[in-house]
């Protein structure tokens, strides 16, 4: 078995003024050609998990284990977080840019390569404030596979895309599996998901339900289904 790209070992974190931890005792691994899908509830805790493993916030207690260079991170925060005044092109060369200090000479091919991967080509000289929402979130899901890093951390990339282009994100997160990176995400689109990761991670109260590959997850559910959400309600209603 490949050596975990990430390892998280029963993270807890509490925030001032809330009685339950937003993550108590969580441990996850992700491994080169993984895509993990995180199912939850609002506030079950996949924003926090995210924060730690992306280096955006630090545990109360537990470990956070990263086994490749910081660089080859790419981050996709649910909030925006884009440079309004600035091109397409960019925002996403910024991104890159932040990551890999020394990378503007290969800079323009990665987002080349990238734009149109995603849908964004004609939209390059375009300024962020002049985009529509699916093109403003193309765009931040752009700063984060730039380059092709070896991890990518999506919290819900497919908000604000039309079909169209939740089908662009999924197949380029199909490729890059089939180069050997990972990706953990959560996303609301759970019935279209299950085609495209491997394996599911189901969240609680900020508790892991199960952490199964995905055709065993589907497998839980009583009727035939390809939604993850129908596994996860059962789950979360057994473990009242």
């Amino acid at each position: 078995m490949p050596e975990a790209i990430v390892a998280a070992d029963n993270l807890v974190k509490k925030f001032p003024k809330r009685d339950r931890p937003a993550l108590d005792g969580v441990s996850v691994e992700v491994c080169p050609g993984d895509v993990v899908a995180v199912v939850g509830h609002n506030g079950a805790g996949k924003s926090t998990l995210f924060d730690l493993i992306g280096g955006l916030s630090r545990p109360t207690s537990g470990l956070v284990t990263i086994n490749i260079d910081r660089a080859e991170v790419g981050w996709c925060p649910q909030r925006e977080i884009v440079d309004w005044s600035l091109t397409v092109r960019q925002n996403i060369s910024l991104g890159l840019e932040l990551r890999r200090p020394g990378a503007r000479r290969t800079a323009r091919a990665a987002v080349d390569a990238v734009a149109e991967a995603l849908g964004l080509s004609a939209h390059l000289d375009k300024t962020a404030e002049t985009l529509s929402g699916g093109e403003l979130r193309r765009t931040q899901i752009g700063r984060a596979m730039a380059g092709s890093p070896e991890l990518m951390i999506l919290d819900e990339p497919t908000t604000g895309l039309d079909p169209e282009g939740i089908e662009v994100v999924f197949a380029y997160l199909d490729e890059r599996r089939k180069q050997g990176a990972a990706a953990i995400i959560s996303t609301h689109e759970t019935s279209r998901f299950s085609r495209h990761c491997t394996r599911v991670i189901a969240i609680s109260d900020g508790r892991v339900l199960t952490d199964l590959p995905v055709g065993d997850y589907l497998a839980l559910a009583p009727h035939r289904t390809e939604d993850l959400w129908d596994v996860y309600e059962q789950l979360k209603e057994g473990s009242r």
